[in-house]
């Protein structure tokens, strides 16, 4: 079984640790990429709003270097594809964990985009599924972690405790819940579709509890071809979306509303919750006044409370350009952002729980509630870092989309689903 398919235990390796428009402004033109110089270094992510807050400590511990940031986050994974390919990618970039893009570690890694760093000191920190999901196939760990990155449901408490309502624990809450708001006048739950990369949050939400759960070996069985997608509980998992939106649980038409949109109204409080990412946390947070409390939870997928597991992996990780043209000061970079310190202070700008906070401690919200589910082993990894091509993941977004349309049905969806998983593993 090729390794680009096994499927990761990340809550058991996870004991130990408490999203992509315009061009990057001004990339590389060097040969081979990089800044350039052995005092420049350039940075590639994708949103910058941790690494704004860790770069001033290393150019102040390292005299005569400049740290460049360059950022692209409405088409990340796009243009650096593009870079990687043309040689001029940043000196360090984020990249993702597993498989799933053309910029993740088991995809543009396997290709020797990316510097090895296993002999790196930082490396023996790694926690086993960590470690997994960023190490090429060929072996070589090439990136550093930075967060351990949740999906859940994000909740505007003024605006609940407004309303009189609070947060549901189960399936058949979330339900009354959504008919609840309707009657308070508000929208429940913020769909944006009409940015492709929401489509997949509240599936995967599901998934973590319907299939991945009971099944943490769902990916390998897949690829030994004794499970597939259409025969599981994706099928229930694709229903109850839509059985949200029968139920009004979401704002009129998903498929016209941006993300964008979604979070000015949890601001405004017109709608109470939405379906997303932990460090939007952060994000819609920066956008509020002071009086605006958000609060991260796991988003349940049945009338089990104690049963609901986390969606939740790896985060933005960052690995060294192989082509880059200071390869000692890229490294030095990368095991400044291993230190704790570095770590949480990456995390709590990103709104995220630090990947590898060593014997120090976080206090946000968002990573208090991460350990406890990680203290319960009810961690279940998102399921495209374990999918074995790049095809998968636009098979889910053209699918959601489709569906909230009308054009298609659950079981197309998920054929479309199966078919690019095989054709993947077959290569």
């Amino acid at each position: 079984m090729s390794s680009k398919t096994r499927p990761v235990r990340v809550a058991a390796a996870m004991l130990t640790i408490g999203a992509v428009g315009a061009a990057l402004a001004g990339c590389s033109t060097t040969v081979g990429g990089g800044g350039g110089d052995d005092q420049t270094l350039t940075v590639g992510t994708n949103g910058n709003t941790g690494m704004l807050a860790v770069i001033d400590k290393f150019e102040a511990d390292n005299p005569g270097v400049t740290v460049t940031i360059q950022d692209s986050p409405d088409a990340y994974q796009q243009v650096t594809a593009t870079q990687l390919t043309g040689g001029t990618a940043p000196d360090v970039m984020q990249v993702f964990p597993g498989t799933g893009n053309n910029v993740s570690v088991k995809i543009a890694g396997d290709k020797g985009f990316f510097a090895d760093l296993s002999s790196e000191e930082w490396v023996a920190s790694l926690p086993d599924a960590a470690k997994d999901l960023l190490t090429t196939n060929d072996g070589e760990v090439v990136a550093v972690p930075m967060t351990f990155s949740s999906i859940g449901a994000l909740y505007n408490t003024n605006a609940l405790a407004e309303a009189g309502l609070s947060e549901p624990t189960t399936w058949s809450e979330v339900l009354q819940f959504c008919s609840d708001a309707t009657a308070a006048g508000k929208v429940a739950y913020g769909l944006g579709l009409s940015d492709a990369w929401t489509t997949q949050l509240i599936p995967y939400a599901l998934v973590a509890t319907l299939v991945y759960a009971d099944d943490p070996d769902f990916a390998e069985q897949q690829a030994d071809g004794t499970a597939s997608f259409s025969d599981s509980k994706w099928k229930e998992a694709f229903q109850k979306y839509l059985d949200m939106d029968a139920a009004g649980c979401f704002n009129p038409s998903p498929n016209g509303t941006s993300y964008q949109q979604v979070r000015d109204a949890i601001v405004a409080g017109t709608t109470l919750a939405t379906v997303t990412v932990a460090a939007e946390s952060k994000a819609i947070a920066a956008t509020g006044g002071s009086d605006l409390v958000l609060d991260l939870q796991a988003f349940p997928a049945t009338d089990d409370a104690a049963g609901t597991y986390l969606s939740a992996t790896v985060g933005p990780s960052f690995a060294v350009n192989a082509k880059a043209g200071n390869q000692d000061l890229a490294k030095k970079f990368v095991a400044y952002l291993a230190e704790p310190e570095t770590q949480i202070t990456y995390a709590d700008a990103y709104g995220d729980t630090a990947a590898l906070p060593g014997d120090l401690t976080q206090d946000s919200q968002v990573s208090q509630m991460a350990a406890e589910f990680i203290a319960k082993n009810q961690i279940s990894t998102w399921p495209d870092q374990l999918w074995p091509s790049t095809t998968i993941q636009p098979a889910v977004f053209d699918g959601v989309q489709g569906l909230f349309a009308g054009s298609v049905d659950i079981q197309t969806v998920l054929k479309n689903m199966d078919d690019a998983f095989a054709e993947g593993a077959s290569q």
